[in-house]
């Protein structure tokens, strides 16, 4: 086994890695990095040549938030050829921690066995409070980038009440839109009813369609089908930020020419340097370090 030089290996992801893997840095821990979206400028976080070397020579391991595209390989944004979820699993060694987001229950079972002590970020209510902001204002961007129409005093809808829904339907009605929110538990509709305009269930969502200028989708299951799509305004925006492959019928929305977006990654698009902190955060809580 080599040594471990580095106390920590940063790999893959988005914006919110690379400014992580500098972070990091600057705190003064020894860093190396593997297959990150854009090159670092720092003579202090030094890039390694493997996957391989990158495991076997740190004390904790950083992957992306979500950990996977396809449950099969690393989310990274360059073509590497070793980002696989075997190949991870068997350079781990005991005592090593696993920090990711969104890690499938296999993996984390397969680390455990392993002694590697892993740590999911989305366990973190603290984080995932945080990361529902970033996720929100982004969705806000991603609406206004993508339509010619204001959002100030649109109609809007809003698919499911999780967290980036609660804080989606605050942002919203901060702007002055007409916020509806579609729930499917009473309680998250009595909740939903509080901070938006109206609040409807899941069953009747459908019925009002036609009247939105903006839908916004959370819900990471088949929701707004052909039949939902073909009811809506033609200058409608839809933005779906449930995680991939989204809740639209992505292919009856350009057979109908409606302008319909999936929008993974909000944070590490418009917020990387916020949201990086968070997760360096949350990791020196776990450890015990200020």
């Amino acid at each position: 086994m080599k040594k471990r030089i580095y106390d920590f290996a940063v790999i893959g992801g988005d914006l919110r890695q690379a400014v992580l893997a500098q972070i990091l840095t600057a705190k003064g821990c020894r860093v190396c990095h593997y297959a990150l979206c854009r090159p670092i400028d720092d003579p202090g976080c030094h890039p390694v040549s493997s996957l391989k070397e990158a495991v076997l020579c740190s004390e904790n391991i950083i992957a992306p938030v979500p950990m996977t595209k396809n449950n099969m390989e690393l989310n990274h944004q360059i073509q590497t050829g070793d980002l696989c979820l075997s190949s991870l699993i068997s350079l781990f060694s005991e005592e090593q921690y696993f920090f990711a987001g969104c890690i499938p229950a296999k993996f984390r079972e397969a680390a455990r066995l392993r002694n590697v002590r892993v740590f999911d970020f989305m366990d973190s209510e603290e984080l995932s409070v945080f990361n529902s902001i970033a996720t929100a204002e982004g969705a806000v961007a991603e609406a206004i980038t993508k339509s010619g129409r204001n959002l100030h005093g649109s109609s809007c809808l809003i698919l499911g009440y999780g967290r980036c829904a609660k804080t989606l339907t605050v942002c919203l009605r901060g702007m002055f839109c007409h916020t509806t929110v579609c729930a499917r538990k009473p309680q998250a509709m009595a909740e939903a009813a509080i901070l938006a305009d109206k609040a409807v269930s899941i069953s009747d969502f459908e019925t009002h369609l036609n009247e939105y200028d903006f839908i916004f989708n959370t819900i990471p299951a088949p929701v707004l089908l052909k039949e939902h799509l073909v009811k809506m305004k033609k200058h409608v925006t839809i933005i779906d930020i449930a995680s991939a492959p989204g809740g639209v019928d992505f292919a009856a929305a350009a057979r109908l020419n409606l302008s319909a977006y999936l929008c993974p990654g909000l944070p590490g698009k418009y917020a990387p340097v916020s949201s990086a902190q968070a997760i360096a955060d949350t990791i020196f809580n776990y450890l015990g370090q200020p």
